[in-house]
């Protein structure tokens, strides 16, 4: 009688486990089926700005799309953002003296994520691109 009990007790141990592993795995999959795949190539764009500008005009897209700033730092020309739990690195690149490109990626390397984070953040920056950037005083 103990062995049966004990039987019984290992095989309901062992689906109760093995139907949280599951549910895991298919949580998992059903997240990253349910995002869409974003190309590369959308994330990347070419401004005629100078630098500073493009920085602070994407510094100040995150919020105003009621994203988080995690990290920043303008000498490197880089912004860690997070939405959605994830984080994203948004890159400001200086080609020349009134060219300057823009680059968003996500910090994990997988771009099954919804390509309106990218939108949001360039329609921003063009909506805005011929607005003057100017130093709040307190």
């Amino acid at each position: 009688m103990k062995k049966i009990i004990f039987i019984i007790l290992v095989f309901c141990c062992f689906n109760i486990g093995q139907a949280a592993l599951c549910e895991d795995i298919l949580e998992a999959t059903y997240a990253q089926n349910a995002a869409e795949y974003t190309n590369y190539k959308n994330c990347i764009r070419l401004y005629k700005l100078p630098y500073e500008k493009l920085y602070y005009l994407a510094l100040s897209s995150i919020p105003a799309n009621k994203f988080e700033v995690v990290e920043m730092q303008s000498r490197n020309g880089y912004i860690i953002f997070q939405t959605d739990n994830r984080e994203f690195l948004l890159s400001i690149f200086k080609k020349d003296k009134n060219y300057t490109f823009i680059r968003l990626t996500p910090c994990d390397n997988n771009y099954y994520f919804s390509p309106s984070i990218v939108t949001k953040i360039f329609n921003y920056i063009d909506v805005h691109f011929n607005e003057e950037v100017k130093q709040l005083k307190m």
